[in-house]
């Protein structure tokens, strides 16, 4: 018995180690780790109970010079640092020396804040006092995302509330992406946050996101298993690499807010702006999440490439017009003009990862500025031509005006009844 026993254990640790083995191999194949695919070695930690915004910028600035391999210049480093954006001198000030809105910018997975930073500068000229926060993790070296979590994340929006919360009347919170979810999961448990402004909120993404976890720790085996994506990481404001466990703390924030959620529902004012094409995130989710917001203030701009049906207290906006070479709207740029120097139309830097690897020359081609549209990587989008992933709002201004009648709304109306806007119709075929 005890011999059979042996035989059978024996028998089921070989085929663990074969299945290990050959997981290891299989996920490592075709990737080839560069020495910014390793965690940087910065032991120094910031003071989030007693330190500044001031030290807190100075702090990531060592970070960043420190854990950078590619000797970005200064102009470069500055751009990736968080920000403090002061009002203007002729803005109003409250008598006890505060000043009537404040707001913290969060950007998204694996990108800065310098995604966020023209958004900023319009809520600046809104007399907004303004600070944008650089995650943990981010803009240093795509290795730290190996190492980096949402709890992390977390720590740098809330110090940033809690910075504004004594400088201003009414403290906002603004996010891309999981920069969104985060403010969501801030605002669900801190009650000095009185309004959001989110773009493409992450509130649910790829189910198969849930083993990511479990698949990261292949990594410790095998350094390129861990690893989903590698690419040539020439982006200077962005990882191009993406590490399995970059989605696994996605899932978990994810898991959070919606747990917070459950137990506390929002009941302050939400504005949304989205894209139904959205491959990033799982637009249903965030649809679902602003249907569930009760607040009369609430709205959602939608764009969209195709006619939908109506939502509830939800404009829609046509963001098809392949004549200016736009087939749609996407994840990407939201909150992002035009004629950003970088994520514009024909700006420095493409995205074209999904191109990537796939035997064909659409990444060199896309990466060259050959694109036929800009779009969501959709099926649908890809079968028309060659795409770049649109990185901008071409309705930037439009977009603008909705955040603008947002905050009217809530500065002039103390009881929290919306004011009746005269909205454009939808703009989509019928």
């Amino acid at each position: 018995m005890k011999k059979v026993l042996f035989t059978v254990v024996t028998a089921m640790l070989v085929l663990t180690v074969v299945a290990v083995v050959g997981l290891g191999r299989y996920l490592s194949s075709g990737k080839t780790l560069q020495p910014w695919h390793t965690p940087s070695t910065i032991a120094e930690s910031f003071d989030y109970e007693n330190g500044t915004f001031a030290d807190y910028i100075a702090w990531h600035e060592r970070r960043v010079r420190a854990g950078r391999t590619d000797n970005a210049p200064d102009s470069v480093i500055n751009n990736i640092l968080p920000f403090e954006l002061m009002p203007e001198a002729d803005c109003p000030v409250n008598p006890d020396g505060r000043y009537p809105n404040g707001i913290v910018l969060t950007h998204g997975l694996i990108a800065t804040p310098w995604s966020m930073r023209h958004v900023g500068e319009y809520f600046q000229s809104h007399c907004f006092y303004v600070l944008g926060v650089l995650l943990s993790g981010h803009g240093t070296r795509p290795g730290d995302m190996l190492v980096s979590t949402w709890q992390d994340w977390q720590q740098d929006v809330h110090f940033a509330t809690n910075l504004v919360a004594p400088r201003a009347d009414r403290v906002f919170l603004s996010g891309h992406s999981a920069g969104g979810t985060l403010s969501v999961l801030e605002a669900s448990r801190n009650p000095v946050v009185d309004a959001l402004i989110l773009f493409a909120p992450a509130m649910a993404i790829d189910p198969a996101s849930a083993y990511a976890g479990m698949v990261s720790q292949m990594g410790k085996l095998f350094p390129a298993a861990a690893w989903f994506e590698v690419e040539p990481d020439d982006g200077v404001y962005r990882y191009e690499s993406f590490p399995f466990n970059a989605a696994a703390q996605t899932w978990e924030l994810i898991e959070a807010t919606q747990a917070s959620l459950a137990e506390k529902a929002l009941i302050i004012p939400v504005l949304t702006i989205a894209s139904a094409q959205d491959t990033t995130v799982l637009a249903q989710a965030t649809f679902d999440f602003m249907q569930a917001q009760d607040n009369p203030l609430s709205f959602t701009v939608l764009y969209s490439q195709n006619r939908l049906p109506p939502y509830h207290r939800t404009r829609m906006v046509n963001s098809n017009d392949p004549a200016n070479g736009i087939l749609g709207m996407g994840h990407l740029g939201l909150m992002t003009p035009p004629d950003h120097p970088d994520y514009g139309r024909d700006g420095a830097y493409r995205y074209c990862g999904q191109y990537y690897g796939d035997g064909t020359d659409g990444f060199d081609r896309c990466k060259a500025g050959q694109r036929d549209f800009y779009g969501e990587a959709t099926p649908e989008n890809r079968a028309l031509g060659l795409i770049e992933r649109i990185a901008f709002n071409p309705f930037y201004d439009d977009m603008l005006a909705e955040i603008s009648l947002f905050l009217e709304q809530i500065s002039m109306d103390t009881r929290g009844l919306p004011l009746e806007p005269e909205l454009p119709g939808d703009g989509l075929p019928d």
